[in-house]
């Protein structure tokens, strides 16, 4: 018998306020299935953002040759194939409670549960949590059975809970929300077999907190979150014909906000990586692909998985989805860029690859955009179609906070990791057909949930 899969992805939940000592939220939950698993501290998404994030999870390929994006957001290409097409062949039946703008990717099955998909963001305080632990109690989901949960509760706009709103739960809203996101961690897993079941918890991207301790002085530049989840929902009614005037005023406003921030902080000593974060606006267009952004949690537990390790080999989200295969036993693609972690997982010895990683386009505005790759020693990466532009290297082992670009005293550095990224982005073979249907779906629903 195949084991059951429950795939836990929390979007933007970074991988330090998951595990280390970075961390200021109350999480018993979390760290009781870190003493019973097996937790790659060291993890690497693909992508910034969710779509890409997940194409590259879900296909075991890096975004570029799935052909979700041309010069704008497309479905799937037709002939990629996914891991969903993998398990369905070994009898799998599939649940889920993910976002609406999902459905449009061409990524994911048709599942089971007729409420699977959320018209807005959907989070656990919200009715989330109770719908999951009343689907896994009602005994009613087919056998073998894959479960996808992709919470939105550390998304922008964060929205902490009534209840939780006090600093011994976290310094800042998103620590908040993460200690009563492992309330709800808690209660979900008391209803799953865990001898039966194999537990993933991952996120697809990390994200920026707008709030530190710099001395004695407390900074915090995060928003309202129910304030600003209404002002959200007010602007997706915007008629199209003013979308242009709503544009300019929300880089008017973001403008607005960053010279505010600068102000403030002038006569504090902060840190480049403390700036940034500060300075982070909704959306910059100038992109980037710092730690913050792309290391995530990757977390096994329940069947197969035998004692509790860490593991700080560096691994990738295109991996995630092999490794589950594996453990299941479950014969999957080979022409992909991940591959199966079990070999680490069961104490053997693998070389480790590095990662490639790009960032995730604007979809009203022209970005710039970045394409890069990082080691366990280094972080390279450089404008999306001109290598010799925006240069960024760092020396992760003695500045893994990436502080110091060191690319112009490390040139022989930036030459091999872009020889190397070249040989990954030359090996494209997919054909991309544009539907601009689709793009046009695709970003009518990135835009109701706030994306500009």
């Amino acid at each position: 018998m195949k084991p059951n899969i429950f795939f836990l992805v929390i979007d933007a939940l970074r991988a330090d306020k998951f595990y280390g000592q970075n961390k200021t939220s109350i999480t018993p939950n979390i760290d009781s299935l870190l003493q019973k698993g097996v937790y790659f501290e060291q993890a690497i998404s693909s992508a910034d953002a969710t779509i890409l994030s997940w194409t590259a999870m879900f296909t075991g390929k890096y975004p570029f040759k799935t052909g979700i994006f041309t010069s704008r957001f497309n479905k799937l290409n037709e002939n990629t194939v996914t891991y969903f097409d993998i398990f369905k062949k070994d009898g799998y039946h599939f649940y889920a409670y993910l976002p609406i703008m999902s459905e449009a990717l061409s990524i994911f099955p048709r599942f089971e549960n007729i409420d699977s998909y959320y018209t807005l963001t959907p989070r656990f305080f919200e009715g989330l949590g109770e719908k999951i632990i009343k689907k896994l109690k009602s005994n009613q989901m087919r056998q073998p059975w894959f479960f996808y949960v992709h919470p939105y509760n550390l998304h922008f706009p964060i929205i902490v809970p009534t209840g939780f709103n006090d600093k011994k739960y976290g310094e800042s809203d998103y620590e908040k929300t993460l200690s009563a996101v492992d309330v709800w961690i808690g209660k979900i897993f008391e209803h799953i077999d865990v001898d039966n079941t194999l537990l993933v918890i991952s996120a697809d991207h990390g994200s920026y907190i707008q709030s530190m301790s710099v001395g004695n002085k407390q900074i915090n530049f995060e928003v309202n979150g129910r304030t600003q989840a209404v002002i959200a929902k007010l602007a997706s009614k915007t008629p199209k014909f003013l979308e242009p005037l709503k544009k300019r005023a929300f880089f008017s406003l973001e403008n607005i906000r960053k010279n505010s921030k600068l102000k403030k902080i002038e006569n504090l000593e902060l840190k480049p990586h403390q700036k940034r974060a500060i300075l982070a606006g909704r959306f910059n267009i100038e992109h980037v692909l710092f730690d913050e952004l792309i290391r995530i949690p990757l977390l096994f537990i329940g069947y197969e998985i035998k004692n509790k390790k860490i593991i700080s080999q560096q691994v990738r989200s295109v991996d995630i989805l092999p490794t589950i295969a594996d453990i299941a036993d479950i014969s999957h693609e080979t022409d992909i860029d991940g591959t199966s972690l079990k070999p680490l997982i069961d104490g053997e010895q693998m070389d480790e690859l590095p990662a490639y990683m790009e960032s995730s386009p604007m979809i009203q505005v022209k970005s710039n955009d970045v394409v890069g790759l990082r080691t366990s020693h280094y972080k390279y990466f450089r404008d999306k179609h001109d290598p010799t532009k925006r240069i960024h290297l760092y020396d992760l082992i003695n500045d893994p906070y990436e502080d110091n670009n060191i690319a112009d005293t490390h040139k022989h550095v930036v030459k091999e990791m872009e020889t190397t990224l070249q040989t990954i982005l030359q090996n494209n073979s997919v054909n991309v057909d544009t539907n601009v249907t689709d793009s046009v779906c695709i970003e009518d629903e990135l835009k109701k949930l706030g994306y500009v």
